[in-house]
């Protein structure tokens, strides 16, 4: 289990590149926000979601954010295909 450690400086998480690290971006006109983590793996790849606080956007991939910097929890689980697949429950990165 690896912890999703928030980060408000986007250059800090981007420099930091740490393990199932997290940067969320203010919201959009739409409400959705970009959501970018380094892959909790450890190969270094960072992935960019799509969210909503509260509620899954509707065009596109998109997951429903429950509003929590402190222990964030998205659904549905996150899957990047061929690679890793798995869930962010309460803080918590969990692979399935």
């Amino acid at each position: 289990m690896i912890r999703a450690t928030h980060y408000r400086d986007r250059n800090a998480f981007l420099g930091d590149r740490t393990p199932g690290s997290v940067w969320i971006a203010d919201p959009n006109p739409d409400g959705s926000q970009v959501w970018l983590h380094f892959c909790p793996c450890g190969c270094g790849a960072k992935v960019r979601l799509r969210i909503g606080n509260g509620f899954k956007p509707k065009h596109g991939p998109s997951w429903c954010w429950n509003g929590s910097i402190a222990a964030p929890t998205l659904d549905p689980s996150v899957n990047w295909e061929g690679h890793w697949h798995g869930w962010i429950r309460d803080g918590d990165w969990r692979a399935c």
